[in-house]
């Protein structure tokens, strides 16, 4: 886990009188939680700004990949200290006594700098942690922290726990390159990983079936408890749920599906799909 560290103390609470002890929690988009999925973690999710073709981008995911498969470039920015400001300040004026905010590798992005920035105005405190994980492994992190803050953990516990489940992920993906993708120089369709705070490729492929058959042998092969599997255009949506389809029917304990939203197939392309995963215990 890597706290950012304080560059000053925060600045007392406006309700210091105030019996505040629910212990609140933020992440960003690219974390990929569906707006339920949020609502039931009660997680603070700031927006990660996209642009497509240039110009700031809000539509549906479908119409993001469409436009992005015939050549518009897609692009993200991380989201201003202010943002986060305005979000950890909405959380102070409700019955949160402190925030633990859970971001993606710094490595990646700048996305925890900003957080860790607006902490020093915010009028509680705040934790932010810089998780070596991305996407929905941010989510799942993001669950794990929810699950111990409900079983009566602290700050520093909760944060433990996101950091263990984030080091225990492994995950894989499959990509085709794509105009302003970080997908490039692979032929046919790529078989990668993210790890060491960069996607590194692990086999090529000509056809997405067989991209497909190396990803369900490596996963397996990692004896997974859990699965998440997600995809980026329609496109790839059958492909996706049939390597669910064959993980239920290898006996993995838990398979579930996510949507690759704008903020990460904008460097993924819309021709993605992957898998995060842990070990069965």
């Amino acid at each position: 886990m890597v706290a950012l560290p304080e560059r000053a103390p925060p600045r007392p609470s406006r309700r210091a009188g105030a019996a505040l002890s629910r212990i609140a929690l933020c992440t960003d988009a690219s974390a990929l939680l569906s707006p339920a999925a949020a609502a039931e973690l009660e997680v603070e999710v700031v927006a990660i700004p996209v642009a497509l073709g240039g110009e700031p981008f809000t539509g549906s995911a479908d119409d993001f990949y469409e436009r992005m498969r015939v050549g518009a470039v897609a692009t993200t920015s991380q989201p201003s200290p202010g943002e986060f400001l305005e979000a950890y300040e909405r959380l102070a004026s409700g019955d949160a006594g402190s925030v633990l905010s859970l971001h993606l590798d710094r490595r990646v992005s700048g996305v925890s700098e900003s957080a860790a920035i607006a902490a020093h105005d915010a009028t509680l405190p705040i934790r932010v942690v810089s998780l070596p994980t991305v996407s929905y492994g941010v989510g799942l992190c993001v669950r794990a922290a929810r699950a111990a803050l409900r079983g009566g953990a602290s700050v520093t516990q909760a944060a433990t726990e996101a950091e263990r489940i984030a080091t225990s992920l492994d995950n894989v993906f499959v990509a085709r390159a794509a105009p302003g993708s970080r997908v490039q120089g692979m032929d046919g369709w790529a078989l990668l990983r993210f790890a060491g705070g960069g996607a590194e490729p692990v086999s090529a492929h000509e056809t997405l079936e067989n991209a497909t058959q190396a990803m369900t042998q490596r996963i397996l092969g990692g004896r997974p408890g859990l699965v998440a599997v997600g995809h980026a255009a329609t496109e790839l949506e059958a492909a996706a749920d049939r390597l669910a389809h064959d993980l239920v029917g290898a006996s993995v304990a838990v398979v579930e599906r996510y949507r690759v939203a704008p903020s990460v197939g904008a460097h993924t392309g819309p021709d993605s799909f992957g898998a995060f995963w842990w070990p069965a215990a």
